[in-house]
């Protein structure tokens, strides 16, 4: 089912995919949480998207964001054709610029293409030269749009509305794309919550996420010290040091490494939280939460692993311009466009 709005809501994402989260507005948020929540009911048409073919490229390893993706378009009915480690096994080992990698794939003409890169800033052009939709899958020390989009849904799924709460974001800030993709989607169009940002010195938030949370009027806070904000703390987003940014400086990792050690969440961590607070990861973790706090209700990274599916659904329905028939029709409805 075809939008009905007059505003061809879906065109943008239909010609342009999603690559940064600057580009969501407020109504297509809300457009793929609802149908999120009705994914996660079981009602979606599971034949939506047969006859169309999505391309799975990763220059990175990935576990949840590929498997998510490929196994969506497999409950709508669609095709995946993926390859893994795309660095390693595509022409990009003989020197191929991913602009010609993405327009030869244009040319065989799939439907959407689904691409983790390990360097930030080039997938606009990709997407120009292939001509079809691009679902950014991360994109280096970039951005991670749909990771953001399933960290919001879990947010909201424990608290009912994003509005009043104190997010601290823990860890190898400056290369971590899932924060800065949620800094930048809070600071949007979830205003008057407060962000703590909690990491050693050397990988602070970059400045260009903090002068977009000034720009729109975000309160936030910079620490090293996890203990100074713990008791104030609804959403504790910790995340692991970004081992595979430091090749070129073996000793800053021993640095980040060591000064990260005062921040890894263990059952004393677990005393000075609220009753009511959620602790979310993006995963992997390698030491960062301990196992022991798996136990603890307040552990919801494993429950925002599982989102992960039904966050990533609807964007391939919008893709396509296409709603599955069972979604309601306020969903047919929504105003769901895109900003450049």
């Amino acid at each position: 089912m075809k939008n009905t709005n007059g505003t061809n809501g879906n065109g943008y994402l239909r010609r342009h995919g999603l690559i940064k989260v600057q580009q969501l507005t407020r109504p297509t948020i809300d457009a793929i949480f609802a149908a999120a929540d009705q994914v996660k009911q079981g009602h979606f048409d599971s034949q939506a998207l047969r006859g169309k073919l999505m391309v799975v490229l990763f220059y990175e390893p990935s576990t949840r964001t590929k498997f998510s993706h490929e196994i969506a378009m497999a409950k709508l009915g669609g095709t995946v054709i993926s390859t893994d480690s795309a660095r390693v096994f595509s022409s990009a080992a003989k020197g191929e610029t991913i602009g010609d990698t993405f327009e030869v794939i244009g040319g065989y003409e799939p439907d959407i293409i689904v691409v983790r890169y390990d360097r930030k800033g080039e997938l606009e052009e990709a997407q120009r030269r292939a001509g079809i939709p691009i679902i950014n899958a991360g994109d280096g020390t970039g951005q991670h749009p749909t990771q953001a989009l399933l960290d919001l849904f879990t947010i909201r799924e424990k608290f009912g509305e994003i509005q009043g709460l104190h997010i601290a974001m823990v860890g190898d800030l400056k290369h971590g794309r899932t924060v800065r993709s949620l800094c930048y989607l809070i600071a949007k169009h979830f205003p008057g919550n407060i962000i703590h940002l909690v990491s050693p010195g050397p990988v602070r938030m970059r400045e260009d996420v903090k002068k977009y949370m000034r720009k729109h009027n975000i309160e936030f806070h910079e620490t090293e010290s996890l203990d100074e904000v713990l008791p104030a703390t609804d959403v504790l987003y910790e995340t692991r040091v970004q081992d595979e940014r430091y090749k070129k400086n073996p000793a800053l990792l021993a640095k980040v490494r060591q000064a990260s050690k005062r921040l890894i969440i263990g059952p004393a961590t677990l005393t000075r939280m609220k009753s009511e607070a959620i602790i979310m990861h993006p995963l992997p973790r390698i030491d960062e939460i301990e196992r022991s706090v798996d136990a603890d209700p307040r552990a919801w990274y494993f429950r925002q692993a599982k989102n992960g599916l039904f966050v990533r659904t609807p964007p391939l329905f919008f893709s396509h311009a296409i709603l599955a028939p069972c979604f309601s029709q306020r969903l047919n409805q929504v105003n769901c466009r895109l900003e450049n």
